[in-house]
């Protein structure tokens, strides 16, 4: 009986450590992922680099920032709808973009997207040398 009760402890004992390690592991992997969707978040990055791709977007009247971030993926000028659409609620662009027809770049980060279609001079070059 002895064998059989210690047998039973070192199981449970095992058992008890294998689950441990496998919760923390997935905490981990969970706080992993969260820091990478946050830094990807809020720290922008344009789809191409300079002097990237002209794309003429038109944007309808009524359109929430959701729909907006579909259209901006759609149309090729994020990678994901969803992360663009949680910079935009998460801006001061998320309830100024306006409905009308944009000419944006895949150049532009999405700051610049969302301010431009929210009525506000962008600093961006087109990718043109400047007249002096």
């Amino acid at each position: 009986m002895n064998t059989r009760k210690a047998a039973l402890t070192v199981l449970s004992i095992t058992l008890k450590i294998v689950i441990m390690a496998v919760i923390v592991l997935g905490i981990f992997k969970l706080g992993s992922t969260a820091f990478s969707y946050g830094h990807s978040v809020f720290q922008e990055e344009a789809l191409d680099p300079m002097p990237g791709r002209t794309i003429t977007v038109t944007v309808e009247d009524g359109s929430s920032a959701k729909t907006i971030a579909k259209l901006m993926e759609h149309k090729g000028l994020v990678e994901n709808w969803k992360l663009f659409y949680i910079q935009a609620i998460c801006s001061k662009y998320s309830k100024t973009m306006k409905a009308g027809t944009y000419t944006l770049s895949t150049a532009m980060k999405p700051r610049q997207l969302m301010a431009v279609m929210s009525g506000e001079e962008v600093d961006f070059d087109w990718g043109q040398e400047e007249e002096s």
